[in-house]
């Protein structure tokens, strides 16, 4: 599901979807369908996006939400060296998936 199809379902019921200091925001009138909590959380940063959040900001909130589920000795980088580490291993990842083709 893309970001904007889960803004539109929340919006359809109802649903309000802001940014405040850094974090999504969500208001509904009712509990929102599990399906669409789960869009959300798997979408978090796209719908951010959507709605218009700049990237470093996105970046930010997805950094917090990855650094307790790193090693402690990764817990203590900087955001600007966690950042590059995430970037290198996607490469690294990305390179080793093309060699894989050949």
């Amino acid at each position: 599901m893309r970001a904007m199809e889960i803004i539109r379902q929340v919006y359809a019921l109802d649903g309000k979807l802001t940014l405040e200091d850094g974090k999504l925001k969500v208001q509904a009138p009712a509990p929102l369908p599990d399906g669409l909590r789960q869009a959300l959380r798997e979408h978090k940063p796209s719908v951010m996006v959507a709605l218009g959040a700049p990237l470093d900001v996105v970046v930010a909130d997805v950094l917090t939400e990855l650094r307790p589920h790193l090693p402690q000795a990764l817990q203590a980088l900087s955001d600007d060296k966690l950042l590059a580490l995430v970037n290198w291993s996607i490469m690294a990842s990305w390179d080793a998936a093309l060699r894989g083709l050949r």
